[in-house]
């Protein structure tokens, strides 16, 4: 294979891990959810075979035979090899009584030797056997003879460390079955999708009733019993292809069904291409990769309904909750009014234009700096004008506060109140449909569903500011249209607009107006400019004032307040989330 496609190989199989490792992250986020405790130590599980697999990434492919004493196992990697003594036959039991690793070069065995042990490991080298230049063939001990508590930890080990598995059963065994839910318990050691099932011994049923009876039903329990498919199944007489069968007299083969030409072919053409063990590690780490994706998500499918109900309890009683709060903090009023008004008044005056948008941005000055600045400007006592910076200075801290208090709303404390009395009335029912979905009865207790004060502050004060914002943008888009800009800035404009025509026609005809013409000209101007400013803060007044808009505020909030999005106020929600997104 060329290093590119291996890069290549690498990274997708670091593309399956990363997936586990993100799984497994989120379920390190669910310390009340009590599956997440067994969910975690299979990722781990998994993310250690996928390590296994990236590290034998360069290895020959094993192949591996498991199957029950008696089922052929040992005649079938004699009839593979091409050979009739390289694995021991017959009837002892246990036939095989060591793993058996055929490889062509002593180094082959060096893994193996270190996952099973040396002691355990029987290998023979036969550097003439035909294909096997990219695998080796692994005979494992019986799991069914008087033995199978030696062996059985043995045949653990190698099937975790198989590239493919061939499973050998007896096709004339009544027990067949009985030995496929054995082994149930072991496949999932098994790291990939090249599973291969092989009926041994197949000559000696009636060909027809192999065909329409037990193969079609073997295919159908295998799948149930193990929960997965048997992608390849083939019936063979293992015996049939060694040099020397010895057949028993009048005990030859019943007929000549017997598929060991497609199973050899499969071993030749596919297990010894070069590139065929790259392959398997990548899809053997998909598979990995599948098996805890459909286990993570089949545990909380198992708990949906129950995690939905409560979903729908929480965000019901989230919202009513948030709606006392917001209630709790209209009825405490607290004097916002000044803040609003500023507010307002700076979003107009980034709107406005001309004579009455200089006034406006003043207006806005005036607003914040509060009646101090006026005193400063009185005539008289010099004491007096000290007094008026002090004021000022004073009023402007006040003033600083009204807006700050009407953006963040200061008022939270009787809205905390208000929440959790409306949360914990409802807290025992969700509190059951949690403990049905999977989450500790510990979460009974009140303390797991009342956030923290910074918290709830913090999403208080985020949903007063987007709907007073919100408000004032709307506010300040209506009393700044095209139209009332016109209505509002064309008599004073036209005022000026005449003074200057005047005072330039004059200029070049070379008569000059007088000092009071000016002075009369400018205190008109000022007359109109003031009441044209006057008469738009009456309308304003009129249909906008902090009052209206509090009240708007809290229409709207009242309104467009979505539960679903404070379902974050409190860890336990959000390991709710988190399990329904899974």
């Amino acid at each position: 294979m060329k290093e590119a496609e291996k890069i290549k190989a690498l990274g997708t199989m670091q593309g399956y891990k990363k997936e586990i490792e993100n799984m497994c992250a989120q379920l390190e986020a669910l310390p009340l959810w009590n599956p997440a405790a067994t969910l975690k130590k299979e990722c781990r599980e998994v993310l250690l075979r996928m390590d296994g697999l990236k590290t034998r990434f360069d290895r020959k492919l094993v192949v591996t035979i498991i199957g029950p004493g008696g089922a052929g196992k040992s005649t079938l990697m004699n009839a593979i090899a091409g050979t009739d003594n390289l694995s021991e036959s017959g009837r002892r039991r246990p036939t095989t009584e060591k793993t058996l690793l055929l490889c062509k070069e002593p180094q082959d065995a060096d893994d193996l030797k270190n996952v099973l042990g040396e002691n355990n490991l029987l290998v023979k080298v036969a550097p003439d056997i035909p294909f096997f230049d990219h695998f080796v063939l692994v005979d494992t001990p019986d799991t069914d003879s008087t033995a199978r508590q030696a062996h059985i930890p043995l045949v653990q080990k190698a099937i975790k460390g198989s590239d493919v598995l061939l499973c050998v059963f007896n096709a004339e065994n009544p027990k067949t079955r009985d030995h496929v839910d054995f082994f149930a318990d072991y496949i999932p050691y098994f790291q990939g999708d090249a599973l291969i099932g092989v009926l041994n011994k197949c000559d000696r049923i009636d060909a027809a009733e192999l065909k329409q009876a037990i193969l079609p039903e073997f295919k159908t329990y295998i799948h149930a019993a193990w929960n997965r498919p048997m992608p390849s199944l083939f019936c063979i007489s293992a015996r049939r292809h060694l040099r020397h069968p010895g057949w028993e007299p009048n005990a030859g083969p019943r007929h000549d069904f017997d598929q060991y030409a497609e199973l050899q072919q499969v071993i030749a053409q596919s297990f010894n291409r070069p590139e065929y063990g790259i392959e398997s590690r990548v899809e053997n780490t998909r598979h990995l990769r599948n098996f805890m994706l459909e286990e993570v998500r089949g545990t909380a499918a198992k708990y949906t309904d129950k995690l939905l109900e409560a979903r729908g309890a929480v965000a019901r009683a989230e919202q009513s909750g948030l709606q006392k709060a917001f209630a709790a903090i209209r009825e405490e009023g607290g004097g916002q009014g000044l803040g609003v008004n500023v507010l307002l008044y700076q979003r107009l005056a980034n709107r406005w234009v001309g004579p009455m948008g200089w006034m406006i941005a003043i207006w806005a000055r005036i607003l914040i700096f509060g009646t101090g600045m006026m005193a400063m400007f009185r005539f008289g006592n010099p004491i007096r004008q000290v007094l008026g910076v002090i004021s000022s200075l004073r009023h402007f801290k006040d003033a600083q506060a009204h807006v700050a208090g009407a953006e963040k709303n200061a008022r939270v404390g009787a809205a905390m109140r208000g929440y959790r009395v409306e949360i914990m009335k409802n807290w025992p029912e969700i509190a059951e449909q949690l403990v049905q979905g999977g989450f500790q009865p510990s979460i009974r207790r009140p303390g797991h569903l009342i956030p923290q004060n910074q918290a709830l502050d913090a999403t208080l004060t985020g949903i007063w500011q987007a709907a007073l914002g919100a408000t004032l943008d709307r506010t300040s888009r209506r009393f700044s249209n095209f139209i009332l800009q016109i209505f509002f800035n064309l008599p004073i404009l036209a005022l000026m607009g005449h003074i200057g025509w005047v005072t330039a026609g004059h200029y070049f005809s070379g008569d000059y107006l007088t000092t009071d013409f000016f002075l009369h000209a400018f205190l008109t101007a000022a007359i109109v400019l003031f009441l044209s400013f006057f008469l738009f803060q009456g309308c304003l007044r009129l249909f906008s004032s902090p009052e209206n808009i509090e009240r708007h505020t809290f229409r709207r909030i009242q309104e467009e307040l979505d539960p679903f999005q404070q379902l974050s106020l409190n860890p336990l929600f959000e390991q709710l989330e988190i399990i329904l997104a899974l």
